[in-house]
């Protein structure tokens, strides 16, 4: 089934569901995926019809920037936006918040390169599920790359990973060309 019919079909079931078979599949949702429920709901809280909140943090009028997502990047090459339009900003899509930001998918990821790469497992929590969230977010978008290959992940996107796995001290890394390059 392809993607709109299985959205249609998604859509059908839940109409016809009752308030009680409602709230028992959302709760059931929540067991399964927290982060992606609590995401939603942030971006979702009750506004007045119509009326959407300023994106927060982002949306500082940057000449480089066509979502509203980004914010200023400390250097020009991190100056990258998605390209796309506010309401089509990857990093509000829902599956940002499952593949990108979801900390079981993280955590497989991270036990992976721990495994079949040999990578030792980072003790600061949040900056492993951050770096993580960088490698799923290119491997997303862009696919494996080659060894040395490294894209430039736009700023709405790296804002989104940072604002859910915080450095305590806001000290970040920040892009690198990579020793091959």
């Amino acid at each position: 089934m392809c993607c709109e019919k299985r959205k249609e079909f998604a859509k059908d079931k839940v109409e016809n569901m009752s308030d009680r078979e409602v709230k028992d599949f959302l709760l059931e949702v929540v067991e399964q995926h927290p982060a992606f429920v609590l995401d939603l709901m942030e971006r979702t809280a009750v506004q007045p019809q119509g009326h959407h909140p300023p994106p927060t943090a982002g949306g500082q009028n940057l000449p480089w920037c066509s979502c509203g997502k980004c914010r200023d990047m400390p250097t020009p090459v991190e100056r990258v936006c998605c390209g796309r339009n506010p309401d089509t900003c990857p990093s509000l899509v829902p599956d940002f918040n499952i593949l990108v930001l979801d900390e079981a998918v993280l955590a497989l990821g991270r036990l992976y390169r721990q495994d079949a790469l040999v990578f030792p497992e980072d003790d600061n929590y949040n900056k492993a599920n951050r770096h993580q969230a960088y490698r799923q977010f290119t491997l997303w978008v862009h696919g494996r790359l080659r060894v040395g290959k490294r894209k430039v992940i736009p700023s709405c996107c790296t804002w989104k990973i940072k604002d859910k796995y915080p450095d305590p001290y806001g000290q970040y890394v920040g892009y690198s060309a990579g020793r091959l390059n």
